[in-house]
């Protein structure tokens, strides 16, 4: 299974495992690490997506619907969305929900790779 940069699955997280403010429950998340790197082991980095869009910000990117490309055989209803990139999870493999749900546009990927570049600081 090639997993590649904007894939969007669903993910779930149980509240089990997280602490204070973690994003939990079921969601859909978009990976971000790239093909390369998804090859090479079990592990994809993922950010989740939340329908708040009052979450917006600087490094929280706002997604709009129609930049969001909905897989044929999903039903996920998608919406204008954020990409809650200071939420950052390494995510086994094995938490993707088959089959994948969406991916993003090339425009909203780049607008999460730099909303992602603004968090850590890099130029």
């Amino acid at each position: 299974m090639d997993i590649k940069q904007g894939d969007i699955y669903m993910v779930d997280i149980p509240l089990s495992q997280t602490v204070g403010s973690e994003q939990q429950k079921r969601r859909p998340y978009v990976v971000m690490s790239r093909l390369s790197v998804n090859k090479l082991g079990k592990n994809v980095v993922g950010i989740p997506l939340s329908h708040v869009i009052n979450k917006a910000n600087q490094h929280r990117i706002l997604i709009p619907a129609k930049e969001i490309i909905k897989d044929a055989t999903s039903n996920f209803p998608f919406v204008n969305s954020v990409a809650l990139t200071d939420q950052v999870r390494v995510l086994d493999i094995s938490r993707l929900e088959l089959p994948r749900i969406g991916y993003l546009s090339t425009t909203a990927t780049i607008a999460v790779q730099l909303g992602l570049a603004f968090l850590f600081d890099i130029r």
